[in-house]
């Protein structure tokens, strides 16, 4: 006789898959985390592929529905689908200001990021270096940030969407309730599905559990500005587009907030969830002001 799914094996059968195959990867790569280079890249990558294949072994084989319609992968491209691409620059922007605010030195000058560079050099790659701006002199530093937008709905966007289909795909459509709620439960499985890898150092200088303990608050803090994103666009490829913008950030983040310690630094760090604190904030005025009272999330029964 055939077992009867139920949600709870349904979401079992998914988070095992999902966070134990991620987990599993952490464990095996431990020493990768927090050391910059190719080795973090591929692996990075092969980290997400656990929440795809829990995504399409549920939906497919187990719920045996359709993948396109019910995880959001169709749409009709409209304003909310912009919004998403440009809003990791908001995002950005808060982060700096707040680094800024902290007494930090900013890089949004080529002189300014010259020096920076310069001086976190060991000594013996500064000479190399100083040939290296005679050959090619650096453009503006802000400029980084516009060469950085199409990669974030090209090809992040594709990674993105490997991790997204799981979050505001699967789960977006599985996980009952109301917005808060939902949001919520999604940004704890994405949290507990980033804390091992922060943990080990990814995104981070060192490993720390406060590395942990900061991709779980942002998280949190994060999922319900991408479930707005995701309802308001129709479609899980917007916050795709979203996601895959903010990786594509990540290193110009660094670049232009140079002296800020791991803790602090975006996207990861507290800065940045100050930063998607504004952005939540924001869409939370949208859905005051510009909805219907029968079209608001945020303060609907």
């Amino acid at each position: 006789m055939a077992l009867r799914m139920t949600r709870p094996k349904m979401f079992a059968i998914f988070l095992g898959i999902a966070l134990g195959g991620a987990a599993a990867i952490a464990v095996v790569f431990a020493h990768v985390w927090s050391e910059p280079g190719a080795s973090l890249r591929a692996v990075t990558v092969v980290h997400l592929m656990p929440v795809l294949l829990a995504t399409l072994a549920v939906q497919g084989p187990i719920l045996k529905q359709p993948v396109l319609d019910p995880l959001g992968l169709k749409g009709t491209p409209n304003i909310w689908w912009l919004a998403a691409w440009v809003a990791p620059m908001l995002v950005l922007a808060v982060a700096l200001g707040v680094q800024w605010l902290m007494g930090l030195d900013l890089a949004l000058d080529t002189e300014s990021y010259i020096a920076a560079k310069r001086a976190l050099l060991p000594a013996s790659e500064r000479a190399g270096f100083d040939a290296h701006l005679e050959e090619i002199p650096p453009g503006d530093p802000l400029g980084y940030v516009i060469q950085a937008l199409p990669a974030g709905v090209t090809f992040n966007l594709l990674l993105a969407l490997a991790t997204e289909l799981g979050w505001r795909g699967f789960l977006f459509k599985e996980v009952q309730g109301g917005f808060w709620r939902r949001s919520f439960l999604i940004g704890l499985a994405e949290g507990a599905f980033l804390a091992p890898i922060a943990g080990l150092g990814w995104s981070f200088d060192q490993p720390s559990v406060l590395n942990a303990l900061l991709v779980i608050g942002w998280a949190l803090v994060a999922s319900p500005a991408m479930v707005y994103i995701r309802v308001r666009s129709r479609s899980v490829i917007a916050v795709a587009a979203f996601r895959g913008t903010m990786w594509a950030l990540a290193a110009v983040a660094s670049d232009l907030g140079p002296w800020a310690y791991s803790a602090a630094r975006p996207f990861y760090g507290w800065t940045g969830t100050a930063g998607m604190l504004v952005l939540l904030a924001l869409f939370a005025l949208h859905d005051r002001f510009a909805m219907d009272p029968e079209e608001r999330l945020m303060t609907s029964a």
